[in-house]
């Protein structure tokens, strides 16, 4: 009696197990970025692992590592390209420095405004970047928002006088670096991950990027001063490694192409939606928000123009400027 009943229960569990590993997914992908969870990358992408489990029906998981767990955008770029990351979500300020076609999202005060940036990529345009990515090893998913870009500082910075000499964090994009060069700055590229930590020491006066990140990563904290300038409307890639994505089943693909697709309106509203707030928390907490005459600023970038539009191309650069 006591052994068919343990023959009994050793049956069942093994049915158990059978039935718990029927349901587990075929690939785990993973998904990095370099921002908090509170950011529109992370809404982007958790949603993107929400519709790529639906339309596969879990045999494919995302797993999504925020906050530069996976790396910073350049080491993450280069992990999709050899294969120890599947998936990130990544700015063309970075990926430009591999697929050089993108570079004309570098080009400061380019975009009107998001709608502007919106109609560019989704059209075919963003086709012909994605041929020239996918040659790179990069699969363009979605084309998300990534916000406007702006210079923040530990000093009050009311207009373009008032930075003249600054040590400002950027990236390390040579294009990024011109335009804070001509607007009298002096560049200095830090990874995200210790922008901090480097306002917080004095390693630099100011930093510039968007300014969700600069509320929810706290730079507030440590530089009170935003001057709302808008020289940037990025462009944030979700993409894939071209290499992985050849690697699945035609009917995993779609999933992965479909799932990229529905992200970018929810990515796009969630950045939209914070970009709207962000302005008002930041009052609400006793900062300091300007937005200067951008005459001036625009005036000082029209070198870095002569200097890149020959190799980005003057009449791209004009379409994509007229485009509507």
């Amino acid at each position: 009696m006591k052994r068919r009943a343990a023959i009994v229960f050793l049956s069942v569990c093994f049915l158990v197990t059978l039935a718990g590993t029927s349901h587990a997914a075929e690939k785990v992908i993973k998904l990095g970025h370099v921002l908090d969870t509170k950011h529109p990358y992370h809404i982007g992408s958790e949603y993107f692992a929400k519709r790529v489990k639906e339309l596969t029906k879990g045999r494919l998981e995302v797993q999504v590592y925020p906050s530069s767990q996976l790396g910073n955008e350049r080491e993450l770029v280069e992990a999709l390209q050899i294969g120890t990351v599947e998936a990130a979500a990544i700015t063309t300020a970075v990926t430009s420095r591999f697929v050089k076609e993108l570079e004309i999202f570098n080009l400061p005060f380019l975009f009107r405004d998001f709608e502007h940036l919106y109609k560019v990529t989704d059209s075919p345009f963003g086709e012909e970047l994605n041929a020239a990515a996918m040659k790179k090893g990069l699969r363009i998913l979605g084309w998300w928002a990534g916000g406007s870009r702006s210079i923040y500082a530990r000093k009050p910075i009311s207009d373009l006088a008032s930075m003249k000499g600054l040590k400002i964090r950027t990236m390390e994009t040579p294009l990024i670096i011109a335009t804070w060069k001509a607007l009298g700055l002096i560049p200095t590229p830090i990874p995200f991950s210790e922008v901090y930590t480097a306002l917080q020491q004095g390693v630099v006066d100011a930093g510039e990027g968007n300014v969700i990140s600069y509320q929810s990563m706290k730079f507030d904290e440590v530089a009170p001063y935003l001057s709302h300038i808008k020289y940037l409307i990025t462009v944030e890639l979700l993409l894939m490694g071209e290499q992985y994505f050849k690697s699945l089943p035609p009917d995993l693909q779609s999933a992965v192409l479909q799932a990229g697709k529905d992200s970018v309106p929810v990515e796009r509203k969630a950045n939209e939606d914070a970009e709207n707030k962000v302005v008002e928390l930041l009052k609400a907490k006793n900062r300091t928000v300007v937005v200067p005459d951008l005459a001036p600023f625009m005036k000082a970038v029209q070198p870095v123009y002569e200097q890149y539009g020959k190799a980005i191309g003057m009449e791209r650069i004009k379409w994509v400027q007229d485009y509507r």
